[in-house]
């Protein structure tokens, strides 16, 4: 789609600046609390004092330029729902008048706003394609380093985050996409509904018919209060699985931290940085599987507006 509205090369370009505040904020504060609980043991209280300096300026400057970044974004993403609505409007008057007075005027208000804010959401909104990205990103410096610390407690970390994204991705992605595929389609079916109901009112109220078209529309609007009960059960679940599978996995990775530091083989400082690194991975695990169900139901728009 963005090919198609020539603003892709920009998009890449923030996509780039963005790509990697998430992996350098997870690395600075975990060899902070690995250099500040060291300072800590040793009784050095210069060294943590400068630790803790560094680790303040170091989050200023991340900060500051993740929010300049989200800046560029938030513009990129006004323009861009222009854009689509601007793209949707063209489309329309492409076609011949016979085919535009088919068009439900349900279907083309659903269109208009809700399918190209949904398009827009996958490229500009936090936990869509942004967050994908980063999370990626993430994880593969995360992995690298708890690999190179320890890799026998990165693979028993690894073991609680597979089965994570695995029910995410392979479970509650496809029924939220499919539910909301649904929640479309009856949405611009129960608009139409409404307008037909208004435009007619005066046939309506002089056939005396009107119990017929409001049975209807309480009908589709029961419909469509289930379909979002379905949305918001596959929601709980998504957010029921994280906190499953990590907090097992961190009471593990401190028992055996804690045996350890009691044979000498590590410090506390290093096992804060282990835990840092293990946050890095389950979060980029989190944005990775929350994003690809986020975009999977976003993606519903997006399909409408290329049906056009």
């Amino acid at each position: 789609m963005l090919k198609k509205l020539g603003i892709k090369k920009q998009y890449l370009h923030l996509l780039a600046l963005r790509l990697p505040f998430e992996a350098v904020r997870n690395l600075i504060n975990a060899l902070f609390l690995k250099q500040a609980f060291e300072a800590i043991e040793a009784l050095d209280f210069m060294r943590l004092g400068v630790v803790c300096g560094l680790f303040l300026f170091a989050n200023l400057l991340l900060f500051t330029y993740n929010g300049t970044v989200w800046r560029f974004f938030a513009a990129f993403y006004a323009g861009l729902q222009k854009k689509l609505k601007l793209y949707i409007f063209n489309k329309l008057l492409a076609k011949p008048i016979e085919e535009i007075d088919k068009l439900a005027s349900g279907d083309v208000l659903l269109r208009i706003n809700q399918d190209a804010q949904m398009t827009a959401a996958i490229y500009g909104e936090p936990w869509n394609l942004v967050f994908l990205v980063n999370g990626i990103a993430n994880l593969i410096l995360s992995a690298i380093l708890f690999c190179v610390f320890d890799l026998k407690l990165f693979l028993i970390v690894l073991a609680f985050v597979i089965p994570h994204i695995l029910i995410i991705t392979w479970i509650v992605s496809p029924l939220l996409k499919s539910v909301q595929n649904k929640i479309q389609k009856a949405s611009a079916e129960l608009t139409d509904m409404y307008e037909s109901f208004v435009n007619l009112a005066d046939t309506v109220f002089l056939y005396d018919c009107s119990d017929f078209f409001l049975k209807k529309i309480k009908i589709k609007n029961l419909e469509l209060k289930l379909l979002f009960i379905k949305k918001a059960l596959y929601k709980a679940i998504e957010h029921a699985v994280m906190p499953l599978f990590g907090i097992t996995g961190y009471l593990v990775l401190m028992f055996l931290g804690a045996e350890k530091i009691n044979a000498g083989i590590i410090t506390l400082g290093s096992l804060l940085y282990a835990f840092q690194l293990r946050g890095g991975v389950i979060m980029a695990a989190n944005m990775i599987a929350t994003s690809i169900t986020t975009i999977s139901v976003n993606k519903a728009g997006l399909k409408r507006l290329e049906e056009l």
